[in-house]
């Protein structure tokens, strides 16, 4: 769009010199002057014009308000409301000029070029809406996909997917489809329709490195299912359920109304039962963990209200979030700023300096965990599941298991090392990175890749098209050694509002 407005601008200020233009405007002027009482237009006589110069000027000064819509306004447009409003600027300042001091503007031809691209430009960043207006593309047959799955023939549902549109319906659909495969341990087919999923949602790739990291151990599927809850009735003890928000292999979470508070909540479900003393000992912990979390006060850090177990049912309620996670920002390939990088890390950082003086490790920071809240135009930290304190892991005993998201943990995360604060920064780091580029740092086709990839491979900065401060800031903090990091929180805090005054003083041209 940049260079479609550059090359208008070129082709706007070459016709401006031909005398076609020039009589244009002398045409605007002559129909402005038999409206304006005893004055005469003295045919041929220009020079009361203003030079061609101002014109020129004129033009370059519509065409920066153009690049200036489409960079700080809308990228993917020029928006209308701005359109309409420069033009009729344009015209009531020549007018205005004339009439109060006979000071004429050639305002007619800067306007014509700049409506001219503007509406081009509006148009073209709509061209896939007003395609589908003129070309509606038939429908996908959801009800035929849910009959094959029904049926149990999920190579016939996965094909007939692939084929489809994608849309919010049919992304659930996939992601339920998805979720069954796993409970009936078809991990073949489910790595292959999250794979699928990834190129709209690319956090679904933690689905896919969690299949590689179960697959030949045992799974139970009735642990994961949620019959017992979506047939009571849309009710969950004293809470009302309002509709399911999400679901994961561990845990479904619903809007739902807490009728003793009378306030509306997050309602996060464990799916795993307490049947057995290794499902009993999970759950305990989590329910400790978030009962913990719940005395951590801050406006960055997800209220906990409650946490207890019901019908062998571990439970979360939270605030409700009016708002998205950053991972949907992924999936509709929104990019983060420079800025808005800055105002993110800012508020996850805030919140962990509490959490760190509280000794507590949340120890799963990826973009799904970090919640826009569009009402307080904040960022927010949630799901605390995968959170301990330095002394319940340290007195904890017994084997090492790791809990979190493969792609976004540290390295003493993954090999099961001791842990602190600094590997939450580790976490920010990546998923900062991942929000700016597109791209996680690391990969792996499986998790042994993945994990090796993390514990010796370099991070890419070059990817980053962001001022050289945050470059540095995300480099320290992806260090592999955690004393090579910063020390904590705290610390990496002052250097993001550092980054944060030197991108506002540039900003300003000091």
């Amino acid at each position: 769009m940049y260079v479609f407005a550059g090359g208008c601008l070129l082709l706007s200020w070459g016709l401006a010199l031909t005398p076609q233009v020039e009589t244009l405007e002398q045409g605007f002027q002559r129909q402005l002057l038999a409206l304006t009482p005893g004055m005469e237009y003295a045919a041929g006589n220009w020079s009361g014009a203003v030079p061609a110069l101002l014109q020129q000027a004129l033009l370059l000064g519509v065409f920066l308000l153009i690049v200036a819509d489409l960079r700080f306004v809308n990228r993917d447009g020029p928006v209308m409301v701005s359109i309409i409003l420069v033009a009729f600027a344009l015209l009531m300042v020549q007018l205005l000029g004339w009439l109060l001091a006979r000071w004429w503007l050639p305002t007619v031809w800067p306007n014509i070029a700049y409506l001219s691209c503007s509406m081009v430009l509006y148009f073209w960043a709509r061209q896939a809406r007003i395609r589908n207006l003129l070309f509606p593309r038939p429908a996908c047959q959801l009800p035929l996909i849910r009959q094959h799955i029904d049926k149990n023939d999920y190579n016939t549902a996965i094909l007939i997917l692939k084929g489809c549109r994608i849309s919010d319906e049919l992304f659930e659909l996939a992601y339920e489809l998805g979720i069954r495969l796993e409970q009936e341990q078809n991990w073949a087919l489910a790595r292959s329709l999250y794979q699928w999923l990834a190129q709209y949602d690319p956090g679904i790739q933690d689905f896919v490195q969690r299949i590689d990291q179960m697959t030949g151990q045992s799974v139970d599927p009735q642990d994961l299912s949620l019959d017992e809850v979506t047939e009571s009735r849309g009710h969950f003890g004293h809470f009302q359920l309002l509709g399911k928000k999400a679901r994961g292999a561990t845990a479904t979470v619903y809007e739902a109304y807490d009728m003793h508070t009378h306030r509306r909540v997050a309602l996060k479900i464990l799916n795993q039962r307490l049947n057995d003393d290794s499902g009993e000992r999970d759950v305990m912990a989590f329910v400790h963990e978030a009962a913990m979390v719940a005395h951590l006060d801050h406006p960055n850090i997800v209220k906990i209200h409650d946490a207890d177990t019901l019908d062998d049912r571990a439970y979360i309620a939270m605030d409700y979030i009016a708002g998205y996670p950053m991972s949907e920002r992924l999936r509709r390939r929104k990019l983060l700023t420079a800025a808005e990088s800055l105002r993110i890390m800012r508020s996850v950082l805030s919140a962990l300096v509490l959490a760190q003086q509280k000794g507590i490790v949340h120890g799963d920071i990826k973009p799904a965990n970090i919640m826009y809240d569009k009402n307080r135009k904040h960022y927010i930290i949630t799901d605390f599941g995968a959170a301990y304190s330095h002394q319940r892991r340290d007195g904890a005993g017994g084997e090492k298991r790791i809990i979190g998201t493969p792609a976004y943990m540290s390295p003493e995360q993954l090999t099961g090392g001791r842990t602190d604060g600094r590997s939450d920064l580790f976490s920010l780091a990546v998923t900062i990175y991942h929000l700016l580029s597109g791209r996680q740092p690391f990969t792996g086709e499986k998790l042994s890749e993945l994990k090796h990839n993390i514990l010796h491979q370099e991070v890419d900065m070059n990817r980053l098209s962001v001022p050289e401060s945050i470059k540095q800031v995300l480099n320290k903090a992806l260090q592999k050694k955690p004393y090579q990091r910063f020390a904590d929180a705290s610390q990496m805090l002052h250097s993001v509002l550092y980054c944060q005054q030197k991108l506002l003083k540039k900003k300003n041209g000091s």
